[in-house]
């Protein structure tokens, strides 16, 4: 999901993920003063056209545009490649769509986005926020290199290089992903690390292909999280969350994406295994994913729906809606009725997040003052994303693609909280932000059950 806080990631090859925003792409100045001022007008066009087997079946600007880019390539006095002509075009595409979340995708990018859908990602694992003058880490992806050597959320980098005797001290988020460019898949290099408590270390990573895992169960006593090939199945690691009390269950869900499905249905299996009554989800910059895995974990959390799968989002497209229902309504066969669920939540919680928040509300597994939202530059809100993205290849799985914002997304009582989000006006609590997650964490805990 696109992010209104400046948060960057560099989970690929020292890319920038600014999940839901489309690259584009990039190309020399004196060309694309050329190629763009003569088909930017007929750009959207030729992007909607419909493409026969006879040219005759074309439409005229489309003859005109092949016929310009023949040109081009015969006569002008500088060589301008396919990639390049047709690159300025699907870019001027881009340009011309009203909302950040719509765009084309080159085939590299179609398939990038397939593969982080399953899970499957490549780079360090870390995710940034550059608000401030500091590259303070957010999140790291779970099972990636970053989690391997030790870096955890709330830690800043402060210099990088490739041994620790060349480091470059820098805290620009720009300078480190062209300083990562540079380096293969397994090729080490340096970085410096400051803690929460001020003290540094140096660490080395290495950039490789990795499948992350998004669920992270702890309790007062114990920690685990739910990886590969046996998603479902725990394997204990991390740290316990001290401040728990003894009869809840912490779920940390970072995005849904991948296996994220069978991963929280092991972590409920765990939950009910131990005998826990209570649960705090952590949602805490999720900035949403795929609505299918939305509807796998909503059935857990539908308390008052009488029907086995309970309606869970409608799909506004205009002329017609559509309904999405939850795989299932389990809500007592892991809660009983006077368990308390509580939820964690930031100004980057967003979209199939805010989505699974709204189930929880209508269907009173939970209610605003069970949210706390841990403040972000001094507000307090979810993201407020309410709108849902459609990708359609425009030449199969193996070629380029579209994605465009198709629908209005609303609760299942008809709420859009779109542009607005949940805030501490509906009821919830809030709690200032900590760079140190786990103790924003328990001061938020601390907030709920006060």
């Amino acid at each position: 999901m696109d992010e209104e806080r400046k948060v960057e990631e560099t989970t690929g090859a020292g890319t920038r993920e600014t999940a839901e925003t489309v690259p584009k792409k990039k190309s020399k100045a004196p060309r694309r003063a050329l190629v763009i001022g003569m088909v930017c007008a007929i750009a959207l066009g030729a992007f909607g056209a419909g493409f026969g087997v006879s040219r005759l079946a074309l439409d005229p600007e489309i003859r005109s545009l092949v016929r310009l880019k023949n040109r081009i390539q015969t006569s002008y006095y500088e060589e301008v490649t396919d990639d390049e002509f047709y690159g300025l075009l699907f870019q001027s595409v881009n340009e011309k769509l009203l909302d950040k979340y719509s765009g084309y995708l080159t085939s590299d990018e179609y398939k990038a986005v397939r593969q982080q859908a399953k899970g499957k990602q490549e780079g360090i694992g870390l995710v940034f926020s550059t608000t401030g003058e500091e590259m303070r880490v957010v999140r790291v992806c779970g099972n990636s290199p970053a989690e391997e050597a030790g870096i955890v959320a709330g830690e800043y980098i402060l210099a990088f290089g490739k041994t620790q005797a060349e480091l470059t001290e820098s805290t620009l988020f720009d300078e480190f992903t062209a300083f990562l460019e540079d380096f293969e898949a397994g090729e080490d290099f340096c970085v410096k690390v400051k803690d929460n408590a001020g003290q540094t270390r140096f660490v080395t990573l290495a950039k490789a292909s990795y499948t992350e895992n998004y669920v992270f169960y702890r309790t007062k006593t114990g920690s685990y999280r739910f990886t590969g090939k046996d998603a479902d199945e725990p394997t204990q690691a991390g740290l316990p969350l001290a401040c728990l009390p003894e009869d809840t269950a912490y779920i940390g869900l970072t995005q849904f994406n991948g296996s994220a499905g069978e991963e929280f249905a092991g972590a409920m299996e765990l939950f009910r295994a131990q005998g826990k009554k209570d649960l705090v989800l952590d949602l805490r910059g999720n900035g949403g994913g795929y609505l299918d895995i939305m509807l796998e974990i909503a059935r857990y959390f539908c308390k008052s729906a009488t029907n086995d799968e309970p309606l869970a989002a409608i799909a506004d497209y205009g002329e017609y809606t559509q309904e999405f229902f939850a795989e299932g309504n389990e809500y007592y066969q892991y809660f009983s009725s006077d368990s308390r669920i509580c939820v964690l939540a930031d100004d980057q919680t967003a979209s199939a997040s805010e989505c699974l928040i709204g189930c929880m509300v209508d269907y009173r597994a939970i209610g605003y003052e069970d949210i706390c939202l841990c403040e972000r530059d001094g507000n307090a809100k979810t993201y407020g994303k309410g709108i849902m993205q459609t990708t359609y290849p425009l030449w199969g799985l193996l070629g380029d693609a579209v994605k465009l914002t198709t629908a209005r997304i609303c609760w299942p009582s008809g709420k859009c909280i779109h542009g607005v989000g949940v805030r501490v006006e509906d009821g919830a609590k809030r709690t200032a932000e900590n760079a140190d997650r786990d103790g924003e964490a328990e001061t938020a805990i601390q907030t709920l059950y006060s």
